[in-house]
């Protein structure tokens, strides 16, 4: 085994290939190259479109504190007086749904 080359057993083998395989293998690096080159132009102009996606200003901020609560933060001044939220009305329990048979 002293005397063994692995670039010599590499190149005997594909000597010794079809003639299809060594099209294959000849034409690998490039085409893998191109691959590469094209995935990296389409993530560079993709990573530009999206930083102009998002004009505007920021509205609101949600934070969560180390005892998991929640707080929502207003960046805009009230106008109004108006709560920076609008919050959801609770659910009532004490009416029934509405029919949709007598539709």
């Amino acid at each position: 085994m002293n005397d063994y080359n692995f670039w010599a057993h590499l190149l005997d083998t594909f000597q010794a290939s079809p003639d299809l395989i060594k099209a294959i293998w000849l034409l690998t690096p490039p085409f893998f190259m191109l691959g590469l080159v094209a995935l990296t132009m389409r993530y560079r102009i993709e990573s530009k479109r999206a930083d102009k996606g998002l004009d505007g200003e920021l509205v609101y901020s949600v934070l969560r504190d180390a005892q998991n609560r929640v707080h929502i933060i207003s960046h805009t001044r009230q106008l109004d007086g108006s709560a920076p939220l609008l919050l959801l009305d609770p659910v009532r329990t004490d009416q029934t749904e509405p029919d949709l048979i007598d539709k």
